[in-house]
């Protein structure tokens, strides 16, 4: 099912949502997008946002449960799930929602990952607008949602082409106040299908030398020792990505308490390092090609898909300016050009 959703519908159509979902929209704070629940404001609609939506499925922080002890015996209550939507997830976000289902999904499973997976209504913005470090075309995982998607729209200028993926994104545009939806006619699919083979096109241009052939080639060839001693270990390329998925789980409180889970990642020397204090990842050079292997060997494996969905998060947030395509530190026109696109 296609509709059209004119601009000065969008924020009515939000606030029919928000009667009986929490929905959760970029809007911007202090300058940045930010996904967080929306309250009216006008939705920050535009290019990817630094920190990713996946953040609502699997969160930095999160109580798995609350325990209390009484004569010797424990009692455990679970949060409650809220049923969300999220509007406005582009599709490399949306390619690592997949990724994740399995990896979660498969046994032994993620209850609490699934719970929030299922009370979670997903609308995707197709990406018309490629950012800077963009390179979801080449990945396969963009600029249009294929699949996963209840709801995909596209900005075609005057309002948005919407397309329907599930039962749920039917109800979406059906069960909506009257008059907010339009019928979509062919301009507007051509008008989407112009603007999608022109980002494609951007995308091509600036990284069509990207490969998956190409980084592996790179990841045994690289001299990790050097990389090892550029990188500042502090994590950021890890915390933002919207793929990678490593915790740390800790019971906080006794007798009573709760169980608690922290995103982690394998590139600090904690997460691998054994109660004996013996490391098998002991240089970040090693724990660097670790990173990788698994985004590029070892998920796809596990999984069948590969670990990166080129949303170039982790270009744009490395402080040591490490080409995380190339393996190398970038040169110092790229450094210009880096501090250009910031």
């Amino acid at each position: 099912m296609k509709a059209f959703l004119p601009n000065e519908s969008l924020i009515p159509w939000l606030k029919d949502l928000s009667s009986s979902l929490e929905v959760i929209a970029p809007v911007d704070v202090e300058g940045e997008a930010v996904y967080q629940t929306w309250k009216g404001q006008p939705p920050a609609l535009v290019g990817n946002t630094l920190s990713s939506p996946i953040e609502v499925l699997m969160p930095r922080t999160e109580v798995l449960f609350r325990y209390v002890q009484d004569s010797g015996r424990y009692t455990f209550d679970e949060p409650k799930v809220p049923t969300r939507i999220v509007v406005g997830m582009k599709p490399c976000d949306l390619k690592a929602v997949a990724i994740l289902d399995r990896i979660f999904g498969s046994e032994p499973t993620d209850h609490p990952y699934l719970a929030k997976r299922r009370s979670t209504l997903l609308v995707s913005l197709n990406c018309t607008d490629p950012g800077p470090w963009c390179f979801c075309a080449i990945m396969d995982s963009g600029p249009d949602a294929q699949e996963g998607f209840d709801l995909a729209l596209t900005d075609i200028g005057s309002g948005y082409l919407a397309e329907a993926g599930s039962a749920a994104g039917v109800l979406l545009i059906k069960g909506c106040s009257s008059g907010l939806f339009l019928e979509a006619d062919g301009s507007h699919e051509a008008s989407r299908d112009i603007l999608l083979e022109n980002a494609r096109s951007v995308m091509a241009e600036k990284y069509g030398d990207r490969s998956v052939g190409h980084l592996r080639r790179a990841i045994r060839s690289a001299d990790w020792e050097y990389l090892g001693r550029q990188c500042l270990r502090c994590g950021g390329c890890s915390f933002i990505c919207p793929v990678c998925h490593c915790f740390s789980i800790a019971d906080l409180g006794v007798p009573d308490g709760e169980r608690v889970r922290c995103r982690d990642t394998c590139l600090l020397s904690g997460f691998s390092r054994m109660t004996n204090g013996a490391n098998p990842l002991g240089s970040i050079g090693e724990r660097m090609r670790n990173w990788y292997l698994d985004k590029f060997e070892h998920l796809p494996e596990r999984t069948g898909l590969i670990g990166c969905v080129g949303c170039g998060r982790c270009d744009e947030i490395c402080l040591a300016q490490i080409d995380r395509w190339r393996l190398e530190v970038l040169d110092e026109r790229s450094r210009q050009q880096r501090q250009q696109h910031k």
